[in-house]
């Protein structure tokens, strides 16, 4: 009896020791299982890090590509307009002399109806010829400054009627009309106390404004008159008072005529 209990003792303790080592060896194996999953994540996570560095680093370089971008458009686009503003202040400058050269020297431009052949000018004529020849290029080598404050007196002396005889300069009344033509505005020149004055004004949509030349800074001073029908569509600095130097006065049509075409 005490044998047969003694050998179920025995089965029963090595089936114990059995299942202990068994347990064990899931234990391990757990472990295992959970160590080397903890490195699988430690090293999802720090490949995460590096692909967001390298991310971070490529849209850094992506940011700062677009901004070298844009001030080499800015940087171009500065250019042009400063070498378009130069071209157009040599035109100017050539149109001003040419004009105020008709009360001076009549027999040098040719529209003049009452031309002098080559063979009939005389020696005052040739010297007439020089000297417009002369001012023409002392105007066009004179600061930007100097030359802005030309083209204001030479746009004066242009538009500004003198005494009871409006129509006594035909010409001069023809380029108002272009200039006119070119801002597809009606302009109205004004040279008061206060200084020299352009009203511009769209008929169709109402806007107006002024523009008044400060000689000292050198300056058109922007004052608002009427919105009209372009309230909705005015962008805020139109509807501000405003100051910008002669060479931005294309940039500031061009965004005037926009501004109306979508009117």
């Amino acid at each position: 009896m005490e044998r047969k209990f003694y050998d179920k003792y025995n089965a029963f303790k090595k089936r114990k020791l059995l299942d202990e080592g068994l347990e064990r060896k899931q234990e391990e194996e757990r472990k295992e299982l959970y160590d080397a999953m903890k490195d699988w994540i430690s090293g999802l996570e720090k490949d995460k890090e590096e692909l967001n560095q390298k991310l971070s680093d490529k849209e850094d370089e992506l940011d700062k590509a677009r901004h070298d971008l844009l001030a080499d458009i800015r940087a171009r686009d500065s250019e042009i307009l400063r070498l378009k503003q130069l071209l157009d202040e040599k035109t100017k400058t050539g149109n001003c002399t040419a004009i105020r050269s008709v009360e001076q020297t009549p027999e040098v431009i040719w529209e003049n109806p009452t031309r002098i052949s080559p063979r009939r000018k005389t020696k005052q004529s040739n010297i007439k010829e020089k000297r417009v020849h002369l001012n023409e290029n002392t105007a066009i080598s004179h600061s930007s400054h100097e030359e802005e404050s030309q083209e204001v007196s030479c746009l004066t002396s242009v538009f500004v009627d003198s005494g009871n005889e409006p129509n006594e300069r035909p010409s001069m009344h023809m380029f108002h009309l272009l200039l006119q033509s070119l801002v597809r505005m009606k302009v109205t020149v004004h040279d008061g106390t206060e200084g020299f004055l352009v009203s511009v004004s769209h008929e169709a949509s109402g806007y107006s404004f002024t523009l008044t030349w400060l000689e000292k800074p050198g300056e058109w001073s922007y004052k608002l008159s009427s919105l009209g029908t372009l309230e909705r569509l005015a962008v805020n600095w139109m509807k501000e008072d405003i100051r910008f130097s002669m060479n931005m006065c294309c940039v500031f049509f061009e965004r005037i005529s926009n501004v109306i075409m979508r009117g």
